[in-house]
């Protein structure tokens, strides 16, 4: 996990102990006066620690619902469940105090929320003319097309909470990365590198596919399956186009262009002497 991950885990769990702390101390010993300081403080570190700054170029998953949603009905399931299990397994005896207790269950529910924001807040990922760089929770890969062994086309499909769940927080880890647009069925682009580690990016949220694809064909790479044949020849005409040639003619011009300049000096040389 990245610095500015968790950093906004900071933004997080810091205003919603204050708010614990509020309520809870509220009821045992706090006036009402430090209980309400207690809700202004969180407030204000929330509001004041400063957000990740995403790079230029950068594009971010969509999050469904957004993440002030997400915020709030993290805070929603704390603020209400927390108290409610500490101040009851300190009073109450007995079935009640099993009851406060179960209070846990939801009230952890709000660290998958918070989860869930923090991911949305720091993952997005940005494409180069020679490959792409990957952030996910802060912790950035970047990736070179030379590193990259096989591309494929995928078409993304789950239902209601399965395909929220693989669209948010169903891949943490630092060889499976997904970056999805949160809809029930999207096409992706599976880049998976010579270390079998797998990049899943839905092509709705790269705003320039097109460009992506031509800095593919110029590396030297296949194109994915599933692109027409109509599309390649357009692709690697207007790489052509903006390029001029092939990539595997560009090392035999550069062999011309550096024996043309050798002439130059070699015929400057003669005259000169």
């Amino acid at each position: 996990m990245g610095k500015t991950a968790k950093l906004e885990f900071v933004r997080r769990i810091v205003p919603l102990a204050l708010c614990l702390l509020g309520v809870v101390g509220g009821y045992f010993f706090m006036s009402i006066l430090s209980s309400l300081l207690c809700f202004v403080a969180g407030a204000g570190i929330y509001a004041a620690l400063p957000r990740p700054t995403m790079p230029s170029g950068a594009v971010k998953p969509i999050s469904r619902p957004a993440i002030p949603v997400l915020d709030a009905i993290g805070f929603g399931f704390g603020v209400v469940f927390f108290p409610l299990a500490f101040i009851g397994m300190s009073v109450w005896s007995g079935a009640a105090a099993l009851l406060a207790l179960m209070c846990l269950l939801p009230a952890c529910l709000s660290m998958v929320f918070f989860t869930v924001a923090v991911r949305q807040e720091t993952s997005w990922v940005r494409f180069f003319g020679n490959g792409f760089e990957f952030t996910q929770f802060g912790l950035r890969v970047r990736v070179p097309y030379e590193d990259v062994k096989s591309i494929e086309i995928k078409h993304w499909q789950a239902s209601g909470w399965v395909a929220w769940f693989q669209s948010t927080i169903g891949s943490a880890g630092p060889r499976k990365a997904v970056l999805l647009n949160g809809a029930e069925s999207t096409k992706t682009l599976v880049f998976k590198r010579n270390d079998s580690a797998t990049f899943t990016i839905s092509s709705e949220l790269i705003p320039d596919l097109q460009r992506v694809l031509i800095s593919i064909d110029r590396a030297g790479m296949e194109l994915p399956d599933g692109i027409s044949d109509f599309q390649r020849k357009k692709i690697r005409r207007k790489r052509e186009r903006m390029y001029g040639g092939a990539p595997e003619d560009e090392p035999v011009i550069e062999e011309k262009q550096v024996a043309r300049i050798a002439a130059l000096i070699e015929h400057a040389r003669r005259g000169g002497s």
